[in-house]
């Protein structure tokens, strides 16, 4: 595992490329002033040969001192950098593969940096024995796709680094930053920063916590709500199911429920399916509460169950064998890192830990409403419910928190603010529960609850996993006609506080028993770390915390000394090129990797790396955070 990790740094681009780049473009104005100088001046034209003589100095001067500003810029300004590898995803992609899941539908990357050898486009391994990935799995249904090994490769996302701002001023708590690593002067890495100088940091149930003098912990929250909310990892995305599955009897994971003293095989917590509640469109994906309902007055919960399927799931469903479906917690999968080079074995897909920090986003559409109307959107976290009460007629929202090991039924009221979500009409809406913070958005509005959306959690009631947490997310209406679409869960990073030893411990996600005696006993044994972090050194982690080689397990010093800083990552300028058409066949490959052969390094034809025509990814063009 920690071979693999070590595939951090990250190489600058060219100064010649971003040089001459430079270059053109002052070339280019500086010309066009001169052409509009020389049209207004009657007396120019007089003097014909002086004037060229002093235009062909003026140009040299102006390319020159075009080429003096590229290299002010580039050493004092900004300066462009490629990602090689992913151990900053899903913030920044390294070098992967884009593809679209042959069951789902669902769209995600993963790496392919360790395919070839770095600083080449020769693929690791000598001929049928090398390291091309066969399959990856998909994050959202767990397919395993073969189809991962013919997908076209990219290289990693190219951004600009701000190299001026940490000269002015010290490098902040979750920037992202680029620094020259410690224990090898002449590579830069790129991270992101979680502890400052002079503080000890503890990591454990994947948040990061800063110790204060009574060694109390205080979570270290993502400053910006903003910033946390760009950061979330997917977990389902409700518009592409695992159809053929659930055709064979797979449960539907987004269903209508009542508390029930009757039980079946999907009840889980009390929760059992219930009839002429909810509606479900599944070619829609959409979900809805009818008038003749809704004039019940009664509440109609709808909820997510995570009936996650597995690999071994779609096997039997290839062999016609009988599914077997159980709920299981919410891992903490990082979709980017799931890749195999074999075709027959499994993939290891590096889950380990509950996760219990999640976001639930999605569309409403609210056609008539009662006088008693509310929304009610839930998540849960070990013994507690985090609720959001709406008011649809006054639009005042209402957080609350409920301690099911108490009342499931009393609420302690935490904060109310006032939300644009009022009357009849269509709203998006994301409800967050991350880093002991309770955070709403409706139409992308963050709405302020002040400091009473934050709260503290505890190692008991906090992060001890409970069957209601194989159903943790919850939609209820009371008094509303309307219908919920794009229901979307993610989570939050989750840090781990371990290395190799993890593996120990590994535990089924569907086994609620045994996770809750490990929890008691040794969780803290595996999933905890402490650092003391020197006077003007800091302390970084990546994204992609099961696969990334950063402060946790550097050998010589876990910190970087203030003066290794070389700029905030600000911006992703050019993600990579989209080849139009490549499954159509109409794309044409123009260069080819190279593998080793007992001949030598050839070209392989098997496996083109550049295509045309292709388009720009303008979605992943943005602003980094």
């Amino acid at each position: 595992m920690r071979r693999f990790l070590k595939v951090i740094p990250f190489m600058s681009t060219s100064p010649k490329n971003t040089s001459s780049k430079s270059k053109a473009s002052s070339s280019k104005a500086t010309t066009s002033g001169e052409a509009s100088t020389e049209s207004g001046d009657e007396a120019s034209k007089q003097k014909k040969p002086v004037r060229q003589g002093e235009t062909a100095r003026e140009t040299i001067e102006s390319i020159v001192f075009a080429f003096v500003l590229a290299f002010l810029f580039r050493t004092f300004e900004a300066e462009a950098f490629v990602i090689p590898t992913g151990s900053m995803a899903p913030t920044l992609y390294g070098r992967h593969k884009d593809i679209q899941c042959e069951k789902c539908g669902f769209e995600y990357q993963f790496g392919a940096s360790s395919e070839i050898y770095r600083d080449a486009n020769v693929v690791v391994g000598f001929e049928g024995n090398d390291a091309r990935i066969r399959k990856t799995v998909c994050p959202n249904c767990r397919f395993a796709n073969k189809k991962s090994y013919k997908a076209p490769a990219f290289k990693g996302d190219r951004i600009l680094v701000n190299k001026f701002q940490y000269e002015l001023s010290d490098p902040r708590r979750f920037d992202v930053v680029v620094f020259k690593f410690p224990e090898d002067a002449k590579t830069n890495y790129i991270k992101r920063l979680v502890g400052l100088p002079g503080e000890t940091i503890r990591i454990h149930n994947g948040n990061v916590y800063k110790l204060d003098e009574n060694n109390k912990e205080i979570i270290l929250r993502k400053d910006d709500p903003e910033k946390q909310r760009v950061i979330q990892i997917p977990v389902y995305d409700d518009n592409f199911p695992e159809t053929e599955l659930q055709k064979a009897g797979w449960p539907i994971r987004w269903e209508a429920v009542s508390k029930s003293a009757k039980k079946n095989q999907t009840t889980i917590n009390g929760w059992s399916k219930t009839r002429n509640t909810w509606i479900a469109d599944t070619e829609k994906h959409t979900y809805s509460v009818s008038l003749d309902v809704a004039q019940q007055g009664k509440t109609h919960w709808l909820r997510y169950r995570h009936f996650l399927p597995t690999q071994a799931q779609w096997d039997r469903l290839e062999n016609g064998d009988s599914l077997e479906p159980r709920a299981s917690l919410i891992g903490d999968l990082c979709g980017y890192s799931t890749a195999s080079t074999s075709f027959s074995e499994p993939v290891d897909l590096n889950e380990y830990f509950w996760v219990g920090d999640l976001t639930l986003s999605g569309n409403l559409q609210i056609d008539q409403m009662g006088p008693d109307a509310e929304i009610i959107l839930e998540l849960t976290e070990g013994f507690h419910l985090y609720r959001c009460h709406i008011n649809p007629h006054s639009g005042q929202a209402r957080l609350a928190c409920v301690d099911e090991s108490l009342d499931s039924e009393e609420e302690i009221e935490l904060a109310v603010a006032q939300t644009n979500l009022k009357g009849e009409g269509s709203y998006t809406f994301r409800f967050a529960n991350v880093d002991d913070r309770l955070c709403l958005w409706i139409d992308e509005t963050l709405i302020d609850f002040g400091q009473g959306a934050s709260y503290t959690s505890s190692d008991i009631s906090g992060v001890m996993p409970q069957e209601a947490d194989l159903s943790p997310v919850g939609i209820a209406m009371t008094a509303v006609s309307g219908t919920v679409s794009s229901l979307l869960i993610e989570r939050d990073i989750y840090y781990r506080g371990g290395d190799e030893r993890s593996n120990q411990f590994r535990l089924p996600l569907d086994n609620i028993s045994a996770w809750q005696t490990t929890y008691r006993s040794r969780k803290k044994e595996w999933d905890s770390m402490e650092f003391s972090i020197p006077e003007g050194h800091y302390f970084v982690l990546g994204d992609n915390s099961p696969n990334s080689y950063d402060g946790r397990f550097w050998q010589e010093t876990h910190f970087v000394p203030r003066s290794a800083f070389v700029g905030k990552a600000f911006y992703i300028y050019w993600p990579h090129g989209i080849p139009m058409g490549v499954e159509g066949g109409w794309a044409i490959p123009i260069s080819y990797h190279k593998k080793e052969t007992r001949h030598g390094i050839t070209k392989d034809r098997s496996y083109p790396l550049h295509y045309i025509p292709f388009y720009p990814n303008f979605n992943r063009m943005k602003r980094i955070r």
